[in-house]
């Protein structure tokens, strides 16, 4: 019987482990007819994203584990359709997506509690047309679950992320939250992006900065192009990874009229200058070595990093920390709209011209 004890108590140890493992990680599985072989994306819905995670899709079949800590909402984003939907993962949930390519927006995405609520609230507009008739649907939801990080989704997504957003309705519903909520690190990000909301109606001014090599940077130097302006520093991890991530959005938009500017918050130059090298960094970067005492984090009220805003051409900031795909795609549907305004322009003076030589 001995000889056997050794082998039996692995057996049991190991399987264990196995189970506290499974325990830890989120699965997601997926099944989406006519998505053929293609790409599905995951990425934060608060935090966009330290990485973008890449699934293969074979036949429309697609499947991933993730290990996690906490609940995590996510974004899933369906390359061939550029549609998003939200995806709240956590330790030991199974996930399973279901559907077909004619009726993309008909997914069926089921699996864990905090999915099944989002999932209520989605079924409970789905007859609804008018945003101000969904808000209300809302509202309400957060009311009826002050627990759940569906409601912090549903304030981001509904009342913190449209033109003009109203703070004071918005401080309110936070406050309407209950348990552990208050003690979620996704309300300080809430709080952070209401804050950067109020930055919407002001200019971004740079100027009186020097780059790199020394050379003094001014706005005046970005007239008739859109402004990415990103604040970083060398000794903060998560800001590195992000200007990291913005590395694909300046390669794509190379041609386009937008300038990618990146301050960072050092008071060490070679420290700075040795992440920007070994990272090979693009775009314009910018440091005056004087930390959060530097005029942009001033102007932009900049309270916690990575921050970034995005001004248009007269030099208005029209958004916030919009990051990776998202901020890929934003620019390219801002771009392609000022383009044809100004196609517009081009044509109307032509034919004054031409109205005025008659």
């Amino acid at each position: 019987m001995k000889k056997f004890f050794l082998p039996l108590f692995l057996g049991i140890f190991l399987t264990i482990c196995s189970c506290q493992k499974e325990k830890n990680l989120f699965t997601l599985t997926g099944e989406i007819q006519g998505l053929g072989d293609s790409i599905v994306m995951l990425y934060g819905i608060f935090s966009v994203p330290d990485s973008i995670i890449e699934i293969p899709v074979e036949d429309g079949k697609f499947s991933c584990q993730l290990p996690l800590d906490t609940i995590t909402p996510m974004y899933m984003l369906l390359e061939s359709s550029q549609m998003e939907y939200p995806i709240f993962a956590d330790k030991g949930v199974k996930i399973h997506v279901k559907g077909d390519t004619s009726q993309l927006h008909r997914l069926t995405i089921m699996g864990g509690e905090a999915q099944e609520e989002y999932n209520t609230f989605r079924n409970g507009i789905s007859h609804l047309e008018s945003f101000v008739d969904i808000r209300q649907e809302a509202d309400s939801f957060i009311v009826k679950h002050p627990q759940s990080i569906v409601s912090i989704y549903l304030i981001q997504r509904y009342f913190v992320q449209v033109p003009s957003p109203n703070s004071d309705l918005i401080k309110t519903m936070i406050k309407q939250l209950s348990g552990n909520m208050h003690d979620n690190h996704y309300i300080s990000r809430l709080q952070n992006t209401l804050s950067n909301q109020t930055n919407k109606e002001k200019i971004l001014q740079i100027s009186a900065l020097p780059d790199t090599t020394g050379t003094v940077i001014n706005t005046s130097e970005y007239k008739n192009k859109f402004t990415v302006l990103s604040l970083w520093a060398s000794w903060h991890p998560e800001s590195i990874e992000m200007q990291d991530s913005l590395q694909t959005a300046i390669e794509a938009l190379a041609d386009r009229p937008v300038k990618f500017v990146s301050l960072s918050l050092d008071s060490d130059r070679e420290a700075w200058l040795s992440v920007v090298r070994e990272k090979q960094l693009g775009g314009v970067h910018l440091c005056d070595f004087r930390g959060w005492d530097t005029s942009l984090a001033k102007q932009t009220n900049t309270q916690d990093i990575p921050a970034l805003y995005i001004a248009n051409t007269s030099g208005k900031i029209i958004a916030t920390n919009i990051w990776g795909v998202q901020l890929e795609k934003f620019l390219e549907k801002q771009l392609d709209n000022w383009e044809k305004e100004q196609k517009k322009k081009e044509q109307e003076k032509k034919k004054e011209k031409i109205k005025n030589r008659k």
